[in-house]
């Protein structure tokens, strides 16, 4: 009592720092696993069965019906394979994760299709990272009603399931919005479950690019955008960046992912690939990955995704162990899978569209999953 009465202002900032720093403990313990957005909440799919039975493998096989009968045999060895310990997951992070990541054609999130659509398995375990490109034109069944037009499922391209599932549709009422929608989208028509989900748009996109100070891309041809003709109103393509090696910043990014003159959706894809190449090569370089905490607190409220503060640590962690030549592998659709045809939209109108066997396309997605393909 003494101590306190010779000191009450030091006692008392005492307890202040001593509650402060329990208070902002117990913040940190429950928000550290709470996700930033909206998680997603689609049914679990159960993984196949494993083979529990201990291999066995005999070294001699028995020749006894093959010999003569005054034969002596040696005693037959046999060997029993010691299993292989399993390793752990890096970073404290599960086995693998399906990341849904979307480009939306659109400077905000309240409408906007998915002019890019990539599927990303992260192995913790192999420490490896697949990036599957989805072509936007799949025809699929969107398990969705479009009111006074369709019940229950809705006939249309794949980037149009985020477009009907975004909050200014008014169509869509389950978790994640449009991502969410998607991502119901591709487990009902493939049986491709996602985990996850990160949507950029437009003005996210420039300020990634732009925090890291551009990104260096090699264009094996020229990017030409529209220009329309003020007397006819007609369009035709104008040159904007010449093929070849060359830094751009966020702006120049944005129109080599979305432009499609002179190159169709194809050509853009596989701009779309250039630019995350160049992407990743950027933010696993030493500048990049000191950057990477900076860039990811400030996107937070640039970017729409369901990631959790441990989460996105256990990531930052795995980044700091890739080699993006060995460890990241780019895969797309094989083009013999796919068939291009003209269907009919729920508006009347016919659409060019991609056609793919779903029992083909659910067995790629399965080895896709368990990372046997590509």
């Amino acid at each position: 009592m003494d101590i306190i009465k010779r000191n009450p202002v030091k006692i008392g900032i005492a307890f202040l720092v001593i509650i402060t720093i329990n208070i902002a403990g117990w913040y940190l313990f429950i928000t550290w696993n709470r996700p930033l957005g909206e998680p997603l909440a689609l049914s679990t799919i159960t993984p196949l069965p494993e083979n529990t039975e201990e291999p066995t493998e005999t070294l001699v096989p028995t020749v006894e019906e093959t010999l003569e009968p005054d034969v002596t045999l040696p005693p037959t060895s046999t060997f029993t394979p010691v299993p292989t310990a399993t390793t752990k997951p890096a970073c404290g992070g599960p086995e693998y994760m399906n990341v849904l990541v979307t480009g939306v054609a659109a400077e905000g999130y309240l409408y906007g299709l998915a002019d890019a659509i990539r599927v990303v398995r992260v192995d913790f375990r192999a420490q490896k990272i697949i990036v599957l490109s989805l072509p936007r034109d799949l025809w699929v069944d969107i398990p969705l009603s479009v009111p006074g037009k369709t019940n229950e499922i809705t006939p249309g391209k794949l980037n149009q399931a985020y477009f009907y599932g975004t909050e200014g549709m008014g169509y869509y009422f389950g978790a994640g919005y449009g991502s969410g929608l998607l991502a119901e989208t591709l487990q009902s028509n493939y049986g491709l479950h996602i985990d996850h989900y990160l949507s950029a748009n437009l003005y996210s996109f420039r300020k990634i690019i732009d925090s890291l100070d551009g990104i260096t891309v090699c264009l094996a041809e020229p990017v030409y955008k529209k220009k329309t003709d003020f007397y006819s109103g007609g369009e035709f393509p104008v040159h904007y960046l010449d093929a070849g090696c060359q830094k751009i910043n966020g702006e120049q990014a944005e129109f080599v992912v979305r432009q499609r003159i002179q190159i169709g959706d194809e050509g853009r894809m596989k701009h779309q690939t250039v630019v995350l190449k160049a992407l990743a090569a950027k933010m696993l370089t030493p500048s990049g990955l000191k950057a990477l905490p900076d860039i990811v607190e400030r996107l937070k409220t640039y970017v729409l995704l369901d990631f959790s503060p441990a989460e996105i640590t256990q990531m930052l962690c795995l980044a700091g162990m890739i080699d993006q030549d060995m460890d990241i592998v780019y895969a797309d659709i094989p083009e013999d899978m796919l068939e291009a045809s003209w269907e009919q939209s729920i508006n009347g109108y016919y659409t060019s569209v991609l056609i793919v066997d779903k029992t083909a396309m659910q067995e790629l997605m399965a080895d896709f999953q368990q990372g046997i393909w590509p």
